[in-house]
C-alpha cells in the first residue's frame, strides 16, 4: 500500500495525532452532506447492536457550528438511535475536506456489500476529488488515477475502466437490472456499446422475462448482439442466403408456409428475432420490421450487426424444442420454430401494457 493510503488507513484506525476517542452525544453527530450510499438493512442491524453491542466506533470531525460529521457509520448511528442511545464512542479525526470524502468512500467499500450504481457514483467522485487534490498542488502517489480509485475500491484498473463506461453510457433502465443483478456487470459493458436505441430495444425484450428464471435466455439474447456478421464474406453468404432456396416446393405449400408465419406475426409481439446456426454463420438477428412478398420473408434488421437487412425464402414451419446459438450453447425458447434448413425464427408473447 502507498504511503498516502496508509496514511489515510491510519487515520481511519485513529493511530494519528489528530485522533482522539471521544462519546459523543448522540444529538450533536449528523450525516454527511457527501454520503451518497443507501442506508439499508437498520432494523437488522439494531437487532445485532442489542445483541452484541455496538462492536465498532463512529468516525467523525468535529465542524465549525460544534457538530460532528459522521464519516463512518452512519448506519450504526440510525440503528443506535433507534434503540435509545444517548451517546456514541467516536474516534474524532482532524481532516480535510476531500480527506474525508476518501475515508467515507473507503470505509463504505471495507464495510458494506455495494449496489454496482453505488460503485460507480464512488468511482465518479474518487475521479474528481484525485483531480482536485493535483490541482491544489497535493502529492499523490505515481500512476494512473484510475488505479490509485482501484486501490481504493479494492478494484482492478480494468475493472473500474468497465464500471465507468457503464456508468456513462448504459441507460438508466439497465442500470436498474444490474442493480437488482438480473443482468452481470460484463453483460451491463456489453450493452454499453450500443446506441442508446438499440439498448431499449434490448431492454424491451428482457424487461419481461423472469430473472431468476431466465438467466440463461438474457444470457443468450446479449450475447446474441454480438453477431459474426463483419467479414465482406459473412455479408455475401447471407444476402445469397436461400434465393435459391425451397425451388422444389410448390406454390401452395409455401402459401401454408406463410400463412402460418404470417398468423404467427400478428398473435405474438412483434420484432421476433431470427437465428441462423449453420457452420458459416451462428448468431441471433434482432429485426425492427418484417414483409411478406412473393414468398419471401423481408426482414429489416434492428442495427446490432454490420448489415441492415435479409432476404428469407422458408421453406417450413415447425415448432422446435431446441435450438444451437452457439458452439455447444442451445437454448430451449417457448416459440421457436424452424423456417429452413438452418434458419429458426423465435417468438415472444404479448404482454399488457404497463401503465
Amino acid at each position: 500500500m502507498s504511503s498516502y493510503l496508509t496514511g489515510l488507513a491510519a487515520k481511519i484506525n485513529g493511530v494519528e495525532k489528530e485522533s482522539f476517542t471521544q462519546e459523543l452525544d448522540i444529538n450533536n453527530l449528523v450525516p454527511s452532506s457527501n454520503n451518497f450510499y443507501g442506508i439499508r438493512e437498520i432494523e437488522e442491524l439494531a437487532e445485532s447492536i442489542k445483541e452484541n453491542g455496538l462492536i465498532h466506533n463512529l468516525v467523525a470531525r468535529k465542524k465549525d457550528n460544534g457538530t460532528y460529521e459522521i464519516i463512518s457509520g452512519e448506519r450504526r448511528f440510525h440503528a443506535a438511535k433507534s434503540l435509545g442511545y444517548k451517546t456514541l464512542p467516536c474516534q474524532v479525526k482532524e481532516i480535510s475536506d476531500l480527506d474525508a470524502e476518501i475515508m467515507l468512500i473507503q470505509a463504505n467499500v471495507e464495510q458494506r456489500e455495494l449496489l454496482p450504481s453505488e460503485k460507480m457514483e464512488g468511482i465518479k467522485r474518487l475521479k474528481d476529488i484525485y483531480e482536485q487534490k493535483k490541482t491544489n498542488g497535493d502529492q499523490l502517489p505515481k500512476g494512473k488515477i484510475r488505479d490509485l480509485i482501484g486501490q481504493d475500491m479494492k478494484l482492478s484498473g480494468v475493472q473500474v475502466g468497465r464500471y465507468q463506461k457503464v456508468d456513462k453510457d448504459l441507460i438508466e433502465p439497465l442500470k436498474e437490472k444490474l442493480d437488482k443483478e438480473e443482468i452481470t456487470l460484463t453483460q451491463a459493458h456489453t450493452l454499453s456499446s450500443l446506441t442508446k436505441d438499440e439498448q431499449d430495444v434490448i431492454h424491451k425484450e428482457i424487461k419481461a422475462l423472469d430473472p431468476k428464471e431466465s438467466k440463461e435466455e438474457v444470457e443468450i439474447l446479449i450475447n446474441g448482439i454480438k453477431q459474426p456478421v463483419e467479414s465482406k464474406l459473412d455479408k455475401q453468404l447471407l444476402d445469397e442466403m436461400h434465393n435459391d432456396q425451397a425451388n422444389d416446393i410448390s406454390p401452395i405449400v409455401n402459401n401454408n408456409v406463410l400463412n402460418e408465419l404470417q398468423e404467427a406475426l400478428d398473435t405474438f409481439a412483434s420484432q421476433p428475432k431470427f437465428i441462423i446456426s449453420n457452420e458459416a454463420v451462428k448468431g441471433i438477428f434482432y429485426t425492427s420490421k418484417i414483409e411478406i412478398n412473393d414468398l419471401i420473408l423481408n426482414i429489416e434488421l434492428a442495427g446490432f450487426g454490420r448489415i441492415s437487412c435479409m432476404n428469407i425464402k422458408p421453406s417450413r414451419f415447425e415448432k422446435v424444442e431446441e435450438i444451437e446459438v452457439e458452439e455447444g450453447k442451445r437454448i430451449t425458447p417457448k416459440h421457436g420454430y424452424k423456417i429452413s434448413e438452418d434458419v429458426y425464427i423465435w417468438f415472444r408473447e404479448k404482454h399488457p401494457k404497463i401503465e
